[in-house]
């Protein structure tokens, strides 16, 4: 029938819109991609490159519903990636519905899931790059999120702006207006970026986007949803001008905790089960991260005071079962485990553990990737450099003087720290680690004793 609908529009030459025309020539390369595979592969991508030619050499004639195509991740997405098309509408935790009498737009809401997916996953696992000519690797975690965020927000809004040919359809209606759903999640993820990098400003004009639920999540009684927006508004109660800031901050952290815990242990078949677990390791690993900015406000306290400062029970008990949920997702999942020994190291100084087991731990993530490692496929397990850059810090901050180098090769290591954190464009750990640096140069003593 598809192919039949695109004789009988060729046939009507100018009678029918370019954009219409565009459209039937993309559902039949979509009934070509599920009904016959790779068999006929070549006429769904030549049907895709008909349907981009009849909107224009600039492609201004291009329908915002159909944008996501000319470009070259979504060209690929379609052609290469595995999606399905059903005849009822599917359930996600990520996006609005879309009309299961639309097949397009039904490969749209997999494209805009993947887009997501990708930029979690390039924060939960983040690659090395190495930019042209030149030897030393260039980290990109926060960079290339980004750069997915923005691409799903310039085509998350674009859901159906088309107006349907029969205006009497509910059910084309009712796929009108941007995808709500998909943009809340961009904007919670895009916030955790911004607290990460330490940009305060950005925080707070994301989190009022955060705040503002859809409907359809609410509804949902996502223990997954929850935690998220719980691990967010953590993050805006710990930025600085706040009276009751750290309070709020641990109450919100050990509710989205909770919720975490809950959302690992729901049973039966889930959707998106990839994207799920990306999302689960990052939060975890922010409320981790959370649970550490505040015990080293307070430990900084102490610290000017002259005084030895140790975690309480219930903050320890948080960190602990925050601990558990990053193992349990870490499971099978290699990139994670560099966060776990750096994270395990953390807790153990909270506690005033023997430092001994402290140094080994942070040991792992003080190593360097060497080209064996890489040649022989072993990246996974080696740690980011942002990850090193913390353990540095966390290394010259609170270890004893004995199990350090000396102060030369100290100040080295901090000075390599902070080159690390600028460029992956983390302001608040870059700062901290500069006025290690200040300090040390002024002779003095910034390891706890």
């Amino acid at each position: 029938m598809a192919l039949c609908a695109v004789n009988l529009a060729e046939c009507a030459e100018e009678k029918i819109p370019p954009s219409t025309l565009a459209e039937i020539h993309l559902t039949a390369a979509v009934g070509l991609r599920t009904r016959c595979g790779g068999r006929l592969g070549f006429l769904a991508s030549y049907f895709l490159s008909r349907a981009q030619s009849l909107c224009g050499p600039e492609r201004s004639a291009v329908p915002d519903s159909l944008r996501w195509l000319c470009h070259p991740l979504g060209q690929k997405f379609f052609m290469e990636r595995s999606w399905s098309v059903k005849s009822a509408a599917k359930e996600s935790l990520y996006c609005a519905q879309r009309s299961p009498a639309d097949p397009v737009a039904q490969v749209h809401q997999a494209f805009c899931k993947n887009l997501l997916e990708r930029a979690v996953e390039s924060l939960v696992k983040p690659q090395a790059k190495k930019k042209a000519g030149d030897q030393e690797e260039e980290s990109c975690e926060f960079s290339s999120a980004l750069e997915y965020l923005k691409l799903l927000t310039s085509f998350v809004d674009s859901v159906g702006v088309v107006s349907p040919p029969f205006s009497s359809s509910s059910v084309l209606k009712s796929a009108l207006g941007p995808d709500i759903v998909c943009r809340w999640w961009t904007s919670a993820i895009t916030m955790a970026i911004s607290w990460l990098q330490g940009d305060d400003v950005a925080v707070r004009a994301h989190f009022t986007e955060v705040e503002r639920v859809p409907k359809a999540l609410e509804v949902t009684e996502s223990p997954l949803v929850k935690a998220v927006l719980h691990t967010c508004r953590a993050m805006h109660a710990a930025l600085p001008g706040k009276a009751d800031g750290q309070q709020s901050c641990f109450c919100h952290c050990e509710w989205a905790s909770g919720h975490l815990w809950s959302s690992l242990n729901v049973s039966g078949a889930t959707c998106d089960p990839a994207l799920n677990h990306v999302v689960q390791l990052l939060t975890s690993d922010l409320l981790l991260s959370l649970r550490t900015a505040l015990w080293q406000k307070q430990a900084g306290a102490s610290q000017a005071l002259g005084e030895t400062y140790h975690a309480s029970g219930a903050e320890l008990a948080g960190f602990q079962r925050d601990l558990g949920s990053l193992r349990r997702l870490a499971h099978g999942f290699c990139p994670a485990y560099r966060k776990v020994f750096l994270h395990e190291a953390t807790v153990r100084l909270m506690a005033g553990a023997s430092p001994t087991r402290t140094h080994q731990l942070l040991e792992h993530s003080l190593r360097r990737r060497t080209p064996q490692s890489t040649k022989h496929g072993e990246v996974d397990a080696w740690p980011g450099q942002r990850e090193r850059a913390t353990a540095i810090l966390l290394a010259c901050r609170h270890l004893p003087l004995s199990f350090l180098s000396s102060p030369g090769q100290r100040a080295v290591l901090l000075a390599e720290a902070a080159r690390t954190l600028e460029k992956v464009g983390d302001r608040r750990s870059c700062s901290d680690c500069q006025q290690m640096i200040v300090k040390l140069g002024g002779g003095t003593a910034i390891a706890a004793s």
